[in-house]
C-alpha cells in the first residue's frame, strides 16, 4: 500500500522534471498523511492541458453515501471490475507528485519505517484517481500494484509509479478505454529505486522535517548489515 509519502522538491522543479507545465505552489512536506489536501496534476476539462490542483487524500465520490468507504489506495489489478473506481479510471485520472514513500516492517513488536526513493533522487509521479466529493472539492486515491523486486521484502504492495513517457497518456482525457490505458501506460522498473531505514519518528502522522528521510542504522531492523536496499 501507500499510506505515507514525501514531497519536498519545489513545484517548478517538479514540473520541469516531469515535463508537465503547471502552476501551483506548495510547501515542502516530508510526511504526507491521508486526510490532507495534497497537490495532484490532472487534465483541464476544457483544454485538456495539465493543471495542478489540491485534492483530499481519501477517495469519496459525491454519489456515494456517507457510509461508503473512503479508501486512500486503489488496487491496479481490480480497477476495471470495480464499480467504485471504474468511472475515475476511465475519465478522471491524475498524477500525484512525490519524492518518495514510506513502508513499514515489524520486528520485536516495533514498526520500522523504510523510505523508498529514486536512485537519482529526482521527483516521481504516482498514478492516481480523482472524484468530486459532496462539497465539490476533489478527493483522491493513489493506485497501488503488487510489490516488485527488493520492495517485496518490505511490503506486498507499492504505489504505481509511472514512467515519464507514460504521463501524457495517463492524463489524456481522450484515452478512456481501460485496455488502451494498460497498453500505453507503464510502471518504472524497480531497479530505479532504492530503500533505506529511517527514524521511527515518522510513524507519527504529525511529525515533519527533513530529518524524517535521513537514513539511519538500526540494530532492530531485522536485517543486520542491510539497512539499505
Amino acid at each position: 500500500m501507500c499510506g505515507r509519502y514525501a514531497l519536498h522538491t519545489a513545484p517548478m522543479k517538479v514540473a520541469q522534471t516531469l515535463g508537465l507545465p503547471f502552476d501551483l505552489e506548495w510547501d515542502p512536506a516530508y510526511n504526507v498523511a491521508p486526510g490532507r489536501p495534497v497537490p495532484v496534476i490532472t487534465a483541464d476539462p476544457d483544454s485538456g492541458k495539465p493543471v495542478a490542483v489540491h485534492a483530499q487524500w481519501g477517495y469519496h465520490p459525491h454519489w456515494a453515501g456517507e457510509k461508503a468507504p473512503t479508501p486512500i489506495n486503489a488496487r491496479a489489478e481490480s480497477l476495471r471490475s470495480s464499480r467504485y473506481f471504474l468511472g475515475s479510471f476511465r475519465h478522471h485520472r491524475c498524477l500525484v507528485p512525490a519524492d518518495g514513500w514510506f513502508e513499514w516492517t515489524e520486528s520485536h513488536g516495533k514498526k520500522l519505517p523504510w523510505h523508498f526513493h529514486r536512485r537519482d533522487d529526482t521527483p516521481l509521479a504516482f498514478a492516481g484517481l480523482l472524484a468530486k466529493g459532496s462539497d465539490d472539492s476533489q478527493t483522491m486515491a493513489i493506485i497501488t500494484e503488487p510489490a516488485r523486486g527488493m520492495a517485496k521484502s518490505i511490503h506486498d504492495r507499492m504505489p504505481l509509479v509511472l514512467t515519464r513517457d507514460s504521463l501524457e497518456t495517463w492524463l489524456d482525457p481522450a484515452v478512456d478505454n481501460p485496455d488502451e490505458i494498460r497498453q500505453c501506460v507503464h510502471h518504472e522498473p524497480i531497479e530505479h529505486f532504492a530503500a533505506y531505514r529511517v527514524s521511527p519518528v515518522v510513524n507519527r502522522a504529525d511529525s515533519e522535517g527533513a530529518e524524517l528521510i535521513a537514513p539511519i542504522a538500526d540494530q532492530d531492523s531485522g536485517r543486520p548489515g542491510n539497512t539499505r536496499l
